[in-house]
This record gives structure tokens, sequence and C-alpha cells, in this order.
């Protein structure tokens, strides 16, 4: 005899999923049309910001490195990739397929402070890891202004201190 276990969650959970396939809110619209591409599955991710460097965390089982395009433009770190089915008989004896295979893209709008230039990454037991250097944050200068009074002001106090008669202009 098979026990079955009540949640009410459950419930909520499919009107969540619901809802995300009827807005879509995984995929924002794209500017260009040309860009938006179709998408069968979505890997999970993390991203970390450490003092010296953003990190990006995939989950990409079954997906070999090679399989898998990183791109930088316009700061915006786009991540495609596929994964192919590995049986070779297709449909035969399966009973439930829950495994997802296809192509996935993924895109994340990146500071001013990453630099795009020394970026790496490595694809290791179904995780890829992409590490962003920071570049130096530009600090704005901060230039004092002085007006001819208070030159004045400190020669006079130079003259007081010092005992020496100075003669201002």
């Amino acid at each position: 005899m098979n026990q079955l276990i009540y949640s009410p969650f459950n419930r909520l959970n499919d009107l969540h999923r619901s809802l995300d396939s009827v807005f879509d809110l995984r995929y924002p619209a794209s500017e260009e049309p040309d860009t938006y591409e179709a998408r069968d599955w979505v890997p999970q991710v993390d991203i970390r910001e450490l003092d010296e460097s953003f990190s990006v965390h995939a989950d990409v089982p079954g997906v070999e490195a090679k399989d898998i395009d990183i791109t930088l433009d316009k700061n915006v770190l786009t991540i495609r990739g596929s994964r192919s089915n590995a049986t070779s008989n297709e449909g035969k004896g399966i009973k439930r397929r829950e495994r997802v295979s296809g192509t996935f893209v993924r895109q994340f709008t990146l500071p001013d402070t990453a630099d795009g230039e020394r970026i790496s990454a490595r694809a290791n037991n179904g995780v890829l890891d992409i590490t962003i250097p920071k570049t130096e944050k530009h600090k704005p200068l901060s230039i004092a202004v002085q007006s001819q009074r208070e030159d004045c002001l400190s020669i006079e106090r130079h003259y007081l201190i010092m005992g020496i008669r100075i003669s201002l202009f």
C-alpha cells in the first residue's frame, strides 16, 4: 500500500508555476527581436560579490564545456549552451521523463566595476564557475578652491606668528 502525504502548499506551488508560465518571468523581453531565442531549460545560478571579484556558479549537469558559450557585450554577460539527450533508444521503455535536454540562455547585466578583459570560466562536475574580477572604482578628484582673501588671511597669520612685517599688495 502506498502512503499519500498531503501538503496544502502543493496547490500554491501549482498556482505559482502556472503564473510563471503565463507571464514567463524568467525570460525578459529583449530590446532587439533578433536576440530573443527559444530556450528549452534554465540552469540555476548563484551570483556572489566578493571583495576583489564577482562569482557566478551555474548548475549545468550533463553539459560539456565545449557546448557552453560565454560572451560579454555592453556589460551583459551571456551564457549559452545545450544539453543533448544521452539515450539512443528515444521513447523506448520510458515511463516518465523529467530530465530536460536542449538549449539554454542566461543573461546578466554586470556593474561598471566588472573587468571584462579578465573574465575566466571553468566547468567541473556539472557546475560552471565564472570569475569576473573587479576594477578599481574611479574616485572623483576633489580640488580645493582658494580665494585671494584667504591667501591674505594666511599671510597675516604668518606675520603675527613669525613677528615679521609683510607688506600686502
